[in-house]
């Protein structure tokens, strides 16, 4: 029996709690924290109030739908819960926010904190290939320990109805981990995603090191390049990003994405927002819109 995630912090917020926790995970061979924001349990002064507390009863618990989160390059499970303001949407919609650290952490490896992009705190959510980096394994740890953890701990998480979203970095790894695991999401969203990392200054240098010089590998973690492999996609993949953003045209290169949807007609809805740059004021500006569009996919 693995051990249970200890919890390390509660806050209230919008009339549910944030709470963070630590386990040790087997997949990265290192402790992990994530935070999890639980909307307040639905009342009988909610909407169908009879409807509902039918369902409670019948099922012995109410449960709530999920939405992962995925944070960009020097972040950890901390600056979404923190900067985003999700949570009030999040409490209105009844979705559980799911936000896991972006790396393995504390293993020591020789260069493991020589860089910003690469490295402790950018994982780039894929599984690293090469000895030296074979903790990397970002990939398994959300797409499979982290939705387990979840299941055999809080029983008022339904992870069978999730959904996925995230920045930049994350946002890469949100579109990549939907588009291999459709069965698993039933949406994605992302705010200003490496959508084309092998022809990217931050993507070369990740894949290189944790994936070899094998291109065919590198385009198993780029959604451009997926996006004509795995496109029965059923929901509309939304996209905000800044217009402003000064690593859009070097390293984001949203429109290389938006050419290979249509390409394949998946529904993509990118949206180009003037004058906003790369930042959680961007986030924070439209992440309702996020939320209520997962919140309309976990629904049907």
């Amino acid at each position: 029996m693995e051990e249970k995630p200890s919890e390390i912090s509660s806050t209230k917020m919008f009339g549910g709690y944030n709470k963070r926790y630590k386990h040790f995970s087997p997949t990265l061979g290192c402790s992990m924290t994530f935070h999890i924001y639980f909307p307040p349990s639905p009342s009988p002064s909610h909407k169908f109030p009879h409807v509902l507390m039918l369902i409670i009863k019948l099922s012995g618990t109410s449960t709530v739908q999920v939405l992962y989160w995925l944070s960009g390059l020097t972040c950890s499970d901390e600056n979404f819960i923190v900067k985003s303001g999700a949570q009030r949407a999040a409490s209105s919609e009844g979705v559980a926010l799911i936000a896991p650290d972006t790396s393995p952490r504390g293993l020591g490896v020789e260069g493991e904190a020589d860089s910003w992009d690469f490295g402790v705190g950018a994982g780039f959510y894929l599984n690293a290939t090469q000895e030296k980096w074979k903790n990397w394994r970002m990939y398994d740890y959300v797409v499979k320990e982290l939705p387990k953890v979840l299941s055999e701990n809080f029983e008022q998480i339904d992870t069978s109805r999730a959904s996925i979203s995230g920045h930049s970095m994350g946002g890469h790894g949100a579109l990549t981990i939907y588009l291999k695991n459709l069965d698993k999401y039933k949406s994605v969203s992302a705010f200003a995603p490496i959508v084309n990392p092998i022809n990217c200054p931050w993507g070369q240098k990740a894949f290189s090191n944790y994936l070899g010089d094998e291109k065919s590998d590198w385009e198993e973690y780029d959604a451009t390049c997926l996006i004509s492999k795995y496109n029965n996609v059923l929901a509309t993949i939304l996209i905000d990003q800044g217009e402003a953003d000064k690593f859009l045209h070097d390293q984001l290169l949203a429109h290389k994405f938006e050419e290979a949807c249509r390409k394949v007609d998946v529904p993509l809805l990118l949206r180009l927002q003037p004058g906003y740059d790369h930042s959680y004021y961007f986030i924070s500006t439209f992440i309702d819109d996020h939320i209520r569009h997962h919140a309309q996919a976990l629904s049907l």
